[in-house]
């Protein structure tokens, strides 16, 4: 079951990744009802990133270095 939503996870990361890196470009044109939620899809965006940074910050399998 968790890789289920690991799979769903990730499928939600690209989709909104990738509409991260058509905005500032304009390779693909967006149909007019992407454009009406354009503030939710860029805050959807903004989460996912937080929710990244934590799991990276809090991950196990970063190795970590000692001075």
């Amino acid at each position: 079951m968790a890789r289920g939503f690991g799979v769903i996870g990730f499928l939600i990361y690209l989709i909104i990744g990738l509409y991260f890196l058509n905005f500032p470009f304009g390779w693909v044109t967006m149909p007019e009802f992407i454009k009406g939620i354009e503030k939710w899809i860029i805050f959807a965006g903004g989460i996912l990133v937080i929710i990244g940074g934590v799991k990276y910050l809090f991950s196990s399998r970063r190795e970590t270095t000692s001075v």
